[in-house]
């Protein structure tokens, strides 16, 4: 089942499909939780962005923050630089502060 999803997931990128994706990353699978939050930094729309922040920065699994990270990161948002220098002020867990430096990298600005 969860095979499924996942297969999904690419088609869903391809089609611009950012209502599907948004409720796949809040699939009780996290393979599945996951790769939708990496495939909503590559449509990068609002609701996109909407979701990331704060919803997935503030997840109580650090995977999730660093998946929602990356994928502001790749998103190119105006705001989304501001908001991970918020977040990473705010972060405990290393390899999500990591995550948080290396989109604000890809964003264009330094950490």
């Amino acid at each position: 089942m969860f095979g499924n999803k996942l297969d999904k997931i690419p088609k869903l990128v391809e089609g611009g499909k950012e209502a599907a994706l948004i409720k796949l990353a809040k699939d009780k699978d996290k393979t599945v939780k996951l790769a939708a939050i990496a495939a909503l930094g590559k449509i990068g729309k609002d609701d996109s962005f909407n979701i990331m922040v704060p919803d997935m920065l503030i997840d109580d699994d650090p995977d999730v923050r660093i998946a929602a990270a990356l994928a502001l990161g790749e998103m190119k948002n105006a705001h989304a630089s501001a908001h991970l220098r918020y977040y990473l002020e705010r972060e405990k867990d290393a390899k999500v502060v990591t995550a948080i430096k290396q989109a604000i990298t890809s964003l264009g600005g330094s950490d």
